[in-house]
């Protein structure tokens, strides 16, 4: 299980902030969930959707809904994020799905 100590936490001491990975390879049973993954750094969350190679950007502190896609107006921070979450995505063997022949 993938994960870090919450004892500093406890014990009153400043931890480090950390960007948080997601990973959801398959097609669940609602339309709006496809294969994808996602990294959130501080308020900052990039989604890359697996089908289309698309990404969505949000600023979670003025955008908890995930309603404005910022992907556009911010490429240099997509472009951090998305290095980010591909180098996981390798370091970890995350796999993607492959096409139906």
């Amino acid at each position: 299980l993938d994960g870090k100590t919450l004892r500093p936490l406890l014990e009153g001491r400043k931890v480090q902030p950390r960007s948080l990975f997601f990973h959801y390879p398959h097609f669940a049973w609602h339309k709006s969930n496809r294969p994808g993954a996602a990294v959130r750094s501080g308020d900052d969350k990039l989604i890359l959707r697996f089908d289309d190679n698309s990404v969505e950007l949000y600023d979670l502190a003025a955008d908890i809904g995930e309603r404005s896609n910022l992907a556009e107006k911010k490429p240099k921070l997509v472009r951090r994020l998305r290095g980010q979450l591909d180098a996981w995505l390798v370091e970890t063997g995350a796999r993607r799905p492959t096409p139906r022949k």
